[in-house]
């Protein structure tokens, strides 16, 4: 175990801590950045482990990259009507909004500082102090993606600046922003391995990845339109589809990366040491549960009450209703078998293996006690289950109590979060399992989009398609017809990708499906008839569904089918229902945050995006 040493860089304090020898250790700087100190590879080492520091982004120990999809209807917060997903909070003055910007922007400053102080003695030094500018160029790349992506056209600075300086920058345009990042992260790549053997540094697999994350993200900007009323070049389109599509394949030929068999294994903290998670585990913020703990508190804020924790993040029926049947059929299809009074049988596993449902046992380890407690809805007593199997009923703290509305029944919509949280070996209140940022299954997914929307269908992109399908046994797929490709792939970015690194957020913006998407309340689990606690009646629900409870997807070939973006109107009095302003709330200005009003009062010349105040 290595020590750490409190220390400051000139661009504000860093923290570190102690990692075993499996992760990265981020000692930070122990000197003020001067005109010489980064000239020897241990002073690039100690810069570079301090630029790492700058990704976790944590508020209040929380790993801010997960929360994005909870801007999207198919995640929610706590709160109803008032997360910054629904469209009712100002986000002109939102504290996320400003947070963010700040937050990669000193990220970006870190990155700098090494990179600007290294480059007169980097030619002289050793292949690793090259190798570590290398992995601080790409966190530099990390940081500017994000800003584009949510900002559009932003300051941009590739050396320290002065405050002065900083201040009387324009924004520069996202395009000439994302092709400085392109030839900078193929740089980069030259310089590091395919594969590190420590979890939590950067290597070649990630920098290719996040170039063709990039890429493809502005192929769909040019394709679509970015912004408000963006300019749509089809063109130009094709150029970044083009590089993401040879920068994906060339990570599938070389890298040596591939697939897990275990899905689950990838999301807790001994599945994500073993090998095979290794593989797929592209790059993650790194955690450790050594004897000084690095944990988070994402899980402490989504797990029910009953297990000790809290709930305030929840999946939705939207994307519960966007896994297929385990025979490869959307369940509105004709024979897909789906039985709407049990929604949950013959599905996707990927469903049950990141959805909590009505009636799975939650299994969560509070304090050092592993509780394995069933999820139920619509009865104020439910299991409790010992280690034998033996069960005794309890009282069900999420359906009744002083804190049962934060929980999954009242303030969410009947699930909860199961990926990331199976809590089986370790503490839920201090999780130390690694938070993804990106995996090879979406490399995989990255090139199958690329060649379909470049009309470039071949074997390659169906066998791309069902290597990340064929983990879990989902039916291969064979068409070429390129507007079902299209379907299918935006699919599998939803099931296979929920909730990780906000990626659906960026996939709402990029396919400008945020209109569709927010059409609609957010519905849930099928209300009970019939409840009446003075005699100790409480219905299923489920029990109760019609059989014409089954949504709609618009009309064939229509952009909600094509997204598979359910509609719940015609029954929805009978569904819990959440966010009843979502509907009339979207904007298409949405597809970008405002530059935050901070920034505009420090340096009133920049421009705002449209739509918002000046």
């Amino acid at each position: 175990m290595k020590s750490i040493r409190k220390t400051i860089i000139g661009l504000g304090l860093l923290i570190g801590f102690v990692s075993c020898d499996d992760y990265i250790d981020k000692e930070p700087l122990s000197e003020y950045l001067s005109s010489n100190f980064y000239n020897n590879e241990a002073a690039i080492e100690q810069g570079t482990n301090g630029a790492y520091q700058g990704m976790y982004m944590e508020s209040s120990l929380l790993p801010f990259f997960t929360l994005y999809d909870m801007y999207t209807p198919m995640g929610i917060e706590r709160a109803d009507n008032s997360s910054i997903g629904v469209g009712n909070s100002n986000l002109e003055m939102s504290f996320v909004v400003e947070l963010q910007w700040a937050n990669f922007y000193k990220g970006v400053a870190r990155a700098n500082a090494v990179i600007e102080g290294s480059e007169p003695y980097l030619a002289g030094l050793s292949d690793k102090a090259k190798q570590y500018v290398a992995e601080v160029k790409t966190i530099r790349a990390t940081h500017y993606h994000y800003l584009t992506s949510l900002y559009g056209d932003v300051p941009f600075f590739t050396k320290s600046v002065t405050p002065e300086e900083r201040l009387s920058a324009p924004r520069t345009p996202w395009i000439d922003i994302v092709d400085f990042l392109l030839q900078d992260l193929e740089e980069a790549s030259t310089l590091l391995p395919w594969q590190t053997n420590q979890l939590g540094r950067i290597d070649k697999s990630y920098a290719l990845g996040l170039k063709s994350r990039i890429a493809l993200y502005a192929g769909s900007w040019y394709k679509e339109g970015f912004g408000k009323d963006g300019v749509k070049d089809v063109a130009k389109a094709a150029i970044y589809f083009d590089i993401a599509a040879k920068t994906s394949q060339r990570i599938i030929a070389e890298s040596g990366r591939a697939v897990s068999p275990n899905f689950a294994d990838l999301f807790t903290r001994a599945g994500q040491l073993t090998p095979a998670s290794k593989r797929e585990n592209i790059f993650a913020l790194a955690y450790s549960d050594q004897s000084s703990r690095k944990y988070h508190y994402q899980s402490f804020g989504e797990m029910a009450r009953t297990v000790g924790g809290q709930s305030g993040r929840f999946p939705t029926q939207l994307l519960v209703d966007t896994y297929e049947m385990t025979n490869g059929k959307r369940i509105d299809e004709p024979g897909s078998g789906y039985d709407p009074k049990k929604p949950f049988e013959n599905r996707d596993p990927r469903l049950k293996m990141s959805i909590y449902t009505h009636g799975d046992r939650i299994i969560a380890n509070n304090g050092g006690v592993k509780l394995e407690i069933q999820m139920e809805l619509y009865n104020p007593r439910t299991l409790s289950f010992d280690g034998t199997g033996n069960s005794q009923l309890i009282t069900n703290l999420d359906y009744t109590g002083s804190v049962a509305q934060f929980g999954y029944i009242q303030s969410g919509v009947g699930y909860l979060w199961k990926k990331y949280n199976f809590f089986n070996d370790e503490i839920v209140s201090e999780p130390t399992y690694n938070v993804l940022l990106m995996r090879y299954a979406e490399i995989l997914l990255i090139y199958a989009e690329a060649k379909i929307e470049l009309n470039q269908i071949d074997n390659s992109v169906t066998s791309a398609l069902n290597e990340v399908r064929g983990r879990v046994n989902m039916p291969i797929i064979t068409s070429t017809d390129p507007t079902r490709l299209r379907q299918l792939v935006r699919r599998e970015r939803k099931v296979e990708l929920a909730r990780e690194s906000g990626l659906h957020f960026f996939d709402m913006r990029r396919w400008r499906t945020g209109a569709l998407e927010n059409a609609e309340k957010t519905y849930g689990y099928p209300l009970a008839i019939g409840v009446n606690a003075s005699t100790n009646t409480y219905p299923d629900g489920y029990d109760q569904v019609l059989p014409s409870m089954v949504p709609t997807y618009g009309g064939t070939g229509s952009a909600r089918d094509l997204n598979d973006l359910a509609l719940y109107g015609a029954y929805g009095s009978r569904l819990r229902q959440r966010d009843k302003d979502r509907p009339n709330n979207w904007d298409d200005k949405f597809y970008l945050w405002p530059i935050p009003q901070t920034e505009l009062n420090k340096a009133p010349w920049l421009t705002q995006n449209d739509g918002y105040g000046q």
